[in-house]
């Protein structure tokens, strides 16, 4: 199995920490997909500043393929991030996309057609493309918190779709599997931050806790559950062996700092 992440790249600013790691929810799935065994690469735009070198110099570290990474003068895109010592109590501040929406051109659809899944987002502005990118190789989405009104219109397009619903009633998380299963969705996972998630797989659904753990950091942990379970449970792993092993994995990137680490110290100013 091969998986290109595609679409956002960031670098999340911890201001209290004075620390800058890289993210992004298309470089995490990658990433995490790597560290499950599987090949993978990252399609996107980074800027020319320094933040854009942590970016690629992460990516490459982790062994992710960059054939297609461009460079483009500019910033990077940042988030702030406003946390207390224990990872919890999260507040976003000042948040920017510097260079990093884009459009797929030709050679990037053909690029993507060598692939076995394509992941992407809400967040990297590729939906009027996804049409074009699924005529050539499925696709995994991440919807976020975002609402069923929005996601009506892409879950068509998907094989693996993915969402946040932190609170949600039991009425909620069947009028989101409901949505899905009946766009013809695979593999569908639904985390409750840290009370687990909602996993449903070819109709199997199952309830998944979360894996004890004393988070450092939760920021990611959503990521490293969703890619973990795709990259299990679309190679043939039994979904309840796929889902224990995406949940221990997500425990443990909640005691790494960042989305997935590589962390360096910020001597300039932090935007608050």
């Amino acid at each position: 199995m091969r998986v290109c992440g595609v679409g956002d790249n960031v670098v999340d600013r911890y201001f209290n920490q004075r620390l800058v790691f890289p993210g992004g929810n298309a470089v995490n799935f990658a990433v995490h997909a790597r560290r499950s065994g599987i090949s993978a690469s990252y399609l996107g735009v980074i800027g020319s500043d320094s933040d854009g070198d942590l970016v690629r110099s992460s990516l490459l570290a982790e062994g992710i393929e960059l054939t297609r990474l461009r460079v483009k003068e500019g910033p990077t895109a940042f988030a702030t991030v406003h946390m207390d010592d224990n990872g919890n109590n999260r507040v976003w501040g000042l948040c920017h996309k510097g260079v990093s929406l884009f459009q797929l051109d030709g050679d990037d659809l053909d690029y993507l057609a060598r692939f076995d899944l394509v992941h992407t987002s809400q967040t990297s502005g590729l939906d009027s493309q996804l049409a074009a990118i699924r005529e050539r190789v499925a696709i995994s989405f991440d919807f976020s918190d975002l609402d069923m009104e929005y996601a009506k219109g892409i879950l068509p397009h998907v094989k693996v779709a993915a969402f946040s619903r932190s609170n949600a009633g039991q009425d909620e998380v069947n009028a989101v599997l409901d949505a899905a299963q009946s766009a013809g969705v695979e593999l569908i996972t639904i985390t409750h931050g840290a009370r687990g998630a909602t996993i449903c797989h070819k109709g199997q659904i199952l309830f998944v806790p979360s894996f004890p753990v004393e988070a450092i950091d939760t920021l990611g942990a959503g990521d490293a559950f969703v890619s973990r379970l795709a990259c299990r449970a679309l190679t043939g792993v039994p979904l309840a062996v796929a889902a224990s092993d995406a949940a221990q994995y997500s425990a443990l990137i909640c005691g790494t700092r960042g989305a997935f680490g590589h962390g360096r110290s910020i001597i300039h100013e932090i935007p608050a």
